[in-house]
């Protein structure tokens, strides 16, 4: 008797820890609406990488996307669209860089801002060398934004536009 109900307690453990319903969810790992923004900003910033560092770059791009951590994009995955994703702040970006030998592609991504009546976000990816402990020299190569428009009480995307040196 003891067993079956042991056994009936970790189906219903497994069954609630795996569920996909979003109540089941903490309240505080779920995706707000911006969050959900900066989510589909940082895909449509992969769909320009797969279109065109993959398609026209000699060498094969990295599956990391190194973005500069702030707040505001703590609750971003950890793998978008087989990307895996590195917030790098102060404390662990001696280790990335030492792992990619003092060069990598830093992403930053603006907060939300609303221009011309459209949000947007901006991402703006960096070649980054880190020259010291302190010093890190950053050379501007390109940048994406994604708009969105508020329609029927949600944003939805609208369009992405690219720019580069």
């Amino acid at each position: 008797m003891n067993r079956y109900i042991i056994l009936m307690l970790g189906f219903s453990i497994s069954f609630l820890a795996y569920s996909q319903k979003k109540e089941l969810i903490p309240k505080y790992l779920q995706l707000t609406e911006t969050d959900s923004v900066y989510l589909k900003s940082v895909e449509k910033y992969i769909i320009e990488i797969d279109s065109f560092y993959n398609k026209f770059s000699q060498i094969k791009q990295p599956k990391e996307i190194y973005i500069q951590y702030e707040n505001y994009l703590s609750k971003l995955p950890k793998k978008i669209s087989g990307y895996e994703i590195i917030k790098l702040g102060f404390a662990n970006r001696k280790e990335h860089f030492k792992k990619n030998k003092n060069r990598l592609r830093l992403v930053e991504i603006t907060p939300i801002t609303l221009k011309n009546g459209r949000f947007q976000v901006i991402l703006t990816p960096y070649i980054a060398k880190l020259k010291s402990k302190r010093k890190l020299d950053l050379a501007l190569s390109d940048w994406t934004i994604v708009f969105f428009e508020f329609k029927n009480g949600k944003l939805i995307h609208v369009e992405t536009k690219n720019g580069g040196i």
